[in-house]
C-alpha cells in the first residue's frame, strides 16, 4: 500500500491549467501547439494572474476511500495531503526543500525528502504549466508526432526540463488540452488520464484523473472543488519544526 500511494502523491494532481479550430495533423510547430495549448487553458494572462489555489478532491485507492488536498502558492510552494483510514499523508515543496509524512509506512513525523523522491515533490510544484514560457524555464519540448486514441487523435509532446526529467504529454487534437502524462515511475511508466474538463474563473481544469502503473489503476480521483487566489499562509508549505 505504501508505494502505491506514493505513486498517487506523485503523479495524482495534474498541473494548473479551447482552442475549437481542428489543427493539422501534420505540419505544426512545437510553438504552435504550444500555443494552441495555453490558449485553450485559458491563455496567458489569465493563468499569470492566479496567485494561490486550493483544490479538494475524492478518489478510490486499492478500493479503498481518500480525500485528497492540494494547495499551491507562486512561484513554487506546494502541499499534498492525503487522507486515508483516518490517517494524512503529506508532500510538500518550501521553495528550497521538499518534505513529507507518510503514516502508511511507519512515519508519523516530518522529515526532509531526498533524491528521486524530493526531485518528484519539486518538480510537481511549478505553479505554471510546463509549457507556458518553457525557453525561458530552460525547458526542451519535442513533437513527436500524431497517435490514435479511440476516435480522437493526440499529438505527442516530450518535455524536458533542465534537470533532465522527461514527460511525455498527449494533447487531444481538436481541445489541444492534455489527455495523457506518461513519466517514469518506481518501477516503469506511470500514465495519468486527465478528463471531464470544466470552466473555472476562465481557465480549463480536469475533474476526472486516473494514474496507472503497469497497466494497474493507482487511483481514481474525482475533483470535488478548485477555488483560485484563496488566502494561503507560506507557513503552510514549511516543515514543522524547521528553523
Amino acid at each position: 500500500m505504501g508505494r502505491n500511494l506514493r505513486w498517487a502523491m506523485t503523479f495524482l494532481i495534474a498541473a494548473v491549467a479551447i482552442a475549437t479550430a481542428a489543427p493539422r495533423a501534420f505540419g505544426q510547430t512545437v510553438d504552435e501547439i504550444v500555443a494552441r495549448n495555453i490558449q485553450a487553458r485559458g491563455g496567458v494572462e489569465k493563468i499569470k494572474a492566479v496567485q494561490s489555489m486550493k483544490q479538494t478532491s475524492h478518489m478510490k485507492i486499492q478500493g479503498m476511500s481518500a480525500t485528497l488536498t492540494l494547495y499551491a502558492k507562486r512561484p513554487n510552494l506546494s502541499r499534498q495531503e492525503m487522507n486515508i483510514a483516518g490517517a494524512t499523508a503529506i508532500a510538500a515543496f518550501d521553495g528550497q526543500n521538499a518534505w513529507g509524512v507518510n503514516p502508511m509506512t511507519g512515519q508519523t513525523t516530518p522529515k526532509m525528502l531526498t533524491g528521486a523522491a524530493a526531485e518528484q515533490v519539486r518538480s510537481q510544484a511549478a505553479f505554471d504549466p510546463p509549457l507556458l514560457d518553457y525557453r525561458a524555464k530552460g525547458t526542451r519540448v519535442e513533437y513527436l508526432g500524431t497517435e490514435p486514441d479511440g476516435a480522437r487523435t493526440l499529438l505527442h509532446l516530450r518535455i524536458t526540463d533542465k534537470m533532465g526529467v522527461v514527460i511525455n504529454s498527449y494533447l487531444d487534437s481538436q481541445t489541444a488540452l492534455e489527455t495523457k502524462i506518461v513519466a517514469a515511475g518506481p518501477t516503469g511508466p506511470v500514465e495519468t488520464r486527465l478528463s471531464d474538463y470544466r470552466d473555472v474563473d476562465g481557465l480549463k481544469m480536469p475533474f476526472a484523473i486516473r494514474t496507472t502503473a503497469a497497466g494497474v489503476v493507482v487511483a481514481d480521483v474525482v475533483v470535488d472543488t478548485i477555488e483560485f487566489d484563496v488566502p494561503v499562509a507560506a507557513s503552510l508549505f514549511t516543515m514543522p519544526g524547521k528553523v
